[in-house]
């Protein structure tokens, strides 16, 4: 294959978060084409996928198109792998992995089709070389290939990514249940924060510092995959290498390191902010986040205009929402009180506690965290509340604006 030439090429991302990644696709200056439910799909060649590991935030996998076939059984996947010139794309000295899915009567196990996959490759070499290539269970240090089968429709790619895009290599431990960084990225991008400079950012309650991180490298404008080295492009027969460092080196004289933005993280936990601060070391944004340990109510503001994201325990097992119930009404009446003429944000896998917080969202957004649907919650906070018995009730004083 002569990697200049385009073919399609299909970015991953978390289910809810496709809206995000075609609009970042549209700033890199692509034509996304097709959307789904978790992936956009476009067209470029190698370079251009190359690229999108390096700058998308929000994708998980960046999937390269190299053959489509009609099959109906395991035996006619098998043959169709098999014909493809497996010892064009892939080095002997490196070993190959495989993952995918596979949706068919046939198939009562997806890793079965997998299998198939694998070997039809292995045996292609065989054929061609005289050496069977050695294969891997893990993406790390591999040339990856991924399956697509879905009734009688089988797409094969050449993975980019290798280990998904959301493993930034900043975050060594994460503290209670932590966001996945694409989908923190995906949260901060889908609020548009980041496009008035003057807008300051702030996450309370903020574990293990992932929302404040990511908000930060939007606002340097950096490439989140940087600093990372391990990419499964790279191990490929024949990659433009040059074209990659040009590609670094484009997006380093991009980069900003000391934007002057008011970013801030709190937590009550003081092992949490030491977790977050540790993360945001090793992201190189220690210096950007002003870190406080108290109470969310209690977190520093700057004045407007300012954005307060929170990411609260959503109350997954059984009894844990009725202990919730105060947390959230407390979030409601710390944006009456103290976040006048600012913008908030809610992400939460619990609606009926999402409601709680008594005020009126100007726009919800599903996201999944995983298995768990989730909402967005956007809220613009105005001058004085209409419930004056619930700012009593939680802290707001007498004096409260009315």
């Amino acid at each position: 294959m002569n990697w200049t030439e385009k073919t399609w090429i299909v970015a991953t991302c978390g289910r809810g978060c496709a809206d995000v990644l075609k609009a970042e696709l549209a700033a890199l200056g692509y034509a996304p084409q097709d959307v789904s439910a978790t992936s956009v799909g476009l067209e470029g060649d190698l370079r251009d996928a190359m690229r999108l590991n390096l700058w998308l935030r929000s994708a998980n996998r960046v999937l390269f198109e190299v053959a489509g076939f009609e099959v109906d059984s395991a035996d006619d996947l098998y043959e169709a792998v098999r014909s493809l010139p497996w010892e064009l794309w892939l080095r002997r000295d490196v070993p190959f992995h495989v993952h995918g899915v596979a949706q068919h009567e046939t198939i009562r196990d997806p890793r079965f089709a997998v299998l198939r996959c694998k070997d039809a490759i292995a045996d292609r070499f065989v054929d061609q070389t005289g050496a069977r290539p050695d294969s891997t269970a893990a993406p790390e240090g591999a040339a990856c290939v991924a399956l697509y089968w879905k009734e009688t429709d089988a797409r094969i790619f050449l993975d980019t990514s290798g280990v998904p895009l959301s493993h930034r290599g900043y975050r060594w431990r994460g503290w209670v249940a932590p966001l996945r960084e694409t989908l923190a990225a995906s949260i901060v991008l889908a609020i548009e924060w980041g496009q008035n400079p003057a807008e300051a950012f702030i996450a309370p309650m903020c574990g293990s510092g992932t929302l404040a991180i990511e908000a930060a490298w939007i606002a340097q404008n950096r490439a989140p995959g940087l600093a990372r080295e391990d990419y499964a492009f790279l191990h490929l027969a024949g990659p433009d290498v040059a074209a990659w460092r040009d590609l670094q080196a484009e997006a380093r004289a991009k980069f900003v390191s000391a934007p002057r933005t008011w970013i801030a993280a709190s937590d009550v936990d003081p092992q949490a902010i030491a977790c977050a601060r540790e993360n945001a070391g090793r992201a190189g944004v220690e210096s950007l986040i002003r870190f406080h340990t108290c109470d969310f109510r209690d977190t520093p503001l700057p004045k407007p205009p300012a954005l307060i994201v929170m990411n609260p325990e959503y109350g997954e097992r059984m009894g844990l929402e009725d202990r919730l119930v105060p947390l959230y009404e407390g979030i409601g009446t710390y944006f009456k009180t103290k976040c006048q003429g600012m913008r908030g944000a809610v992400f939460t896998g619990n609606l009926p506690l999402g409601r709680k917080i008594g005020l009126h969202p100007t726009r919800r957004t599903a996201m999944w965290n995983g298995d768990i649907e989730c909402r967005l919650l956007e809220f613009d906070v105005y001058e004085g509340t209409r419930d004056a018995r619930l700012i009593r009730k939680h802290g707001g004083g007498e004096s409260a604006p009315q």
